[in-house]
């Protein structure tokens, strides 16, 4: 019976993601448009999984509507190809400066890094949050104030 009910709640959520736009939720902004929110902006990682990121310098990402992107994982600099479709994002060609970071700010960096490998999904939170994710992992991400 259990079974079910997640399978209730997985249906519920792709229908989300894929019918109704990009807030999250029922949207004034037409799909098409949907991406320009994430161009030029500085997406701060705030969680992985279910884990804080709570290190300084915090990690972070930019999207570029060119499909290069980049930005900070707590250790090295960045940057990799993004393809980026209205619901998906394909990351490739990953690449960083080469500093040694043994710390949790190496750690936090790996993960990253490993998550931000091939095809993922997204999706605005209700919070306006950018939330990248696969079957197994998720980061959330929201937008600096810099």
């Amino acid at each position: 019976m259990h079974w079910k009910k997640v399978a209730n709640k997985i249906f519920l959520f792709l229908f989300g993601v894929f019918f109704l736009g990009c807030a999250g939720g029922a949207s004034a902004v037409p799909a098409e448009h949907c991406n320009e929110k994430l161009y030029g902006a500085k997406w701060q990682i705030v969680m992985i999984d279910n884990d804080r990121v709570s290190i300084k310098p915090a990690p972070f990402i930019r999207f570029s509507k060119d499909g290069r992107s980049g930005g900070f994982g707590g250790c090295n600099s960045f940057f990799t190809e993004a393809v980026i479709s209205r619901t998906a994002m394909t990351f490739s060609k990953i690449g960083s400066t080469r500093r040694f970071c043994p710390s949790v700010s190496g750690e936090v960096e790996r993960r990253i890094f490993s998550i931000l490998n091939g095809v993922k999904w997204w999706q605005f939170d209700e919070d306006d949050n950018l939330v990248i994710f696969d079957s197994e992992h998720r980061l959330i991400l929201e937008k600096s104030a810099e």
